[in-house]
């Protein structure tokens, strides 16, 4: 028998693309999925499995390949959701993002882009007696939110759709909150990416052109100005770079109320906006 501690320490030794802390959280999610090790295994438990089990995976992490994708699974607010290279990984930002909006009360609910499905599901099993609806260009990207829905026991209505050119595809013509984590990366950011974002996620759901960073806010602001009740609300995540302009935006679009909000890293993360 072989102590899961001295292959849980040459696993991190071996993990160099990252730091040893990332290393350190990386090697432990890998031996809790292969080999259901928890916390407690780390300090006393025994395996027969040897380091030679786990070559493939160190190379793949040592290639910048994200742990979720070779796991294909990740958390996001304490659920498990499948990911795979169609879809990003979800951000904490994110989930606060969800945070911002569990407080109101909305009859229904458009997520425009859902890439997983983590807002849409989320939003789902957090306020019950909303109806759900929710889009993605990528007919991959729907593929894994359905079945991340299922996985969660949530009841989201997803559709294949086009943020900028959006058909609405459901049977109501009424939201009172849309939400929205879009593409908002500019092209000549991409040189403050790491490695593993830029060659693994998808950059659909990554990037703008230089010309026109603002393309999909715009869009979702004439959404909004056909679909939102007079009294809803819209929520975006965006790029800190462009708040001010991002909120100038919609005021031009046509609403009075645009409030910009910082994430826990006190940068300007998302956009509430009202008539």
């Amino acid at each position: 028998m072989n102590k899961i501690k001295e292959i849980y320490d040459k696993l991190v030794s071996e993990i160099w693309f990252y730091s040893k802390e990332e290393a350190r959280e990386i090697a432990f999610l890998l031996l809790q999925k292969e080999w259901s090790v928890s916390k407690t295994d780390l300090l006393i438990g025994e395996t027969d499995n040897t380091l030679d089990d786990l070559t493939i995976y160190i190379e793949r992490i040592n290639q910048g390949e994200p742990i979720q994708y070779i796991l294909g699974e990740t958390w996001f607010r304490d659920r498990k959701f499948l990911v795979n290279p169609s879809v990003l990984i979800p951000r904490p930002e994110t989930e606060e993002l969800v945070d911002k909006v569990t407080s109101l009360k909305p009859k229904n609910i458009l997520d425009l882009g859902t890439g997983s499905g983590c807002i849409s599901i989320s939003l789902a099993l957090e306020m019950p007696d909303s109806e759900v609806y929710a889009i993605d260009i990528s007919e991959s990207a729907i593929h894994t939110a359905n079945q991340n829905a299922e996985l969660n026991n949530a009841k989201v209505n997803f559709s294949v759709a086009n943020i900028l050119n959006f058909k609405n595809p459901f049977d109501t013509d009424t939201f009172d909150l849309i939400i929205s984590n879009p593409p908002y990366v500019k092209e000549n950011e991409k040189s403050e990416m790491k490695k593993n974002v830029l060659d693994f996620e998808p950059h659909l759901a990554l990037f703008v052109s230089e010309e026109d960073p603002l393309v999909f806010y715009r869009s979702i602001g004439e959404i909004g100005l056909k679909y939102l009740t007079r009294k809803g609300s819209i929520w975006v995540e965006i790029n800190s770079y462009l708040g001010p302009e991002t909120k100038t935006l919609f005021k031009d679009v046509g609403y009075s109320h645009t409030r910009l909000v910082k994430d826990f890293f006190g940068k300007d993360r998302y956009l509430e906006i009202r008539f």
